[in-house]
């Protein structure tokens, strides 16, 4: 959970790798019950003293149920100390996934059709879009062991180093490749597009802005509607969409609330990105409010999968 006015100020704990460590040794020789009490204790500390992240729990969760209520949807009881501890759980379930102790079709499942969707294009490069919204690494560890592609997921911040040599640890032959990056650059762009066209998977967070600001274009945001306000997302996703040519698909790992399967949920948003050359301004908003869009109807179906612990308003 980050405390900043923009979520990428925030600097990595030293010892979060340790920490991580620490967690799950407590869920291999403990086991799940004596986790789940540590985990408790721990979290209610954190949520006495995280004034701010309580503050903007509390914001969000208020914003699902004015939308739900919009909609014609039952508003829900929504607690904010259960939004805190769904992502200590989250944490743990990711930790699972890469151990290979998260089975698909038994703790993961496909939601629907959603299987469809991820073998429609499965003989094409893909670029997958996500989100800090659930927990995506549970398809990804598993996809990774069951499958021949490569998958490439794109970093925005150096806090990946601490989590790519986490990963390695629990998984040394994952078939997963970290890219760290500070900007979207023409560089970047290239590698990526080499990596479509060997039939690899890109995959990257299209919810948060870029770490910096520049001139560039790719480090500029669209405002669009969320949840019924105004909410800044990332340009810089859609464009290289559009300069990667290949198939998009949205990916989203949902705990469920009643049977405690992570729900895959796979949307076909669409074959290949094109944007208008006579307004690419107009163009990107539009794209990028259909996501904000597909990603609002699944929010206020699992509000307490939200794991933007920020300012996400902020105008």
């Amino acid at each position: 959970m980050q405390d900043n006015k923009n979520w990428n100020e925030q600097k990595e704990f030293k010892g979060g790798y340790y920490g991580l460590k620490i967690m799950l040794f407590i869920y291999n020789f403990g086991g799940r019950y004596i986790f789940n009490f540590v985990l408790l204790i721990v979290m209610f500390f954190y949520y006495l003293i995280a004034k701010k992240q309580r503050q903007y729990s509390r914001e969000f969760l208020d914003s699902v149920n004015t939308t739900r209520e919009k909609r014609g949807l039952k508003k829900l009881k929504l607690s904010t100390f259960a939004h805190f501890m769904s992502f200590g759980f989250m944490l743990m379930d990711k930790l699972k996934s890469w151990q290979g102790k998260i089975v698909l079709g038994k703790d993961v499942c496909y939601r629907g059709d959603c299987e469809n969707v991820m073998i429609k294009y499965k003989d094409q490069g893909r670029f997958i879009v996500c989100s800090h919204f659930g927990d995506i690494e549970a398809l990804r560890a598993i996809y990774t062991k069951n499958s021949p592609y490569i998958i490439n997921s794109i970093f925005y911040t150096d806090n990946a180093k601490n989590y790519n040599r986490f990963l390695k640890t629990l998984s040394p032959t994952s078939n997963i490749n970290i890219i760290t990056t500070t900007s979207m650059g023409p560089d970047t762009a290239v590698l990526l597009k080499e990596k479509i066209d060997d039939r690899q998977i890109v995959a990257i967070a299209a919810d948060r802005i870029p770490t910096t600001y520049n001139s560039n274009q790719n480090n500029r945001t669209c405002c669009v509607e969320f949840l019924g306000r105004k909410a800044k997302f990332p340009q810089g996703p859609f464009i290289l969409a559009s300069i990667l040519k290949c198939p998009i698909i949205l990916v989203f790992g949902l705990k469920n609330p009643i049977t405690k399967i992570i729900d895959i949920v796979c949307i076909d948003f669409c074959e290949k990105l094109i944007l208008d050359r006579r307004d690419k301004e107009a163009s990107l908003q539009k794209h990028i409010q259909r996501y904000a869009k597909e990603l609002e109807d699944l929010v206020i179906e699992y509000p307490y999968q939200w794991f933007n612990f920020f300012d996400f308003f902020k105008e």
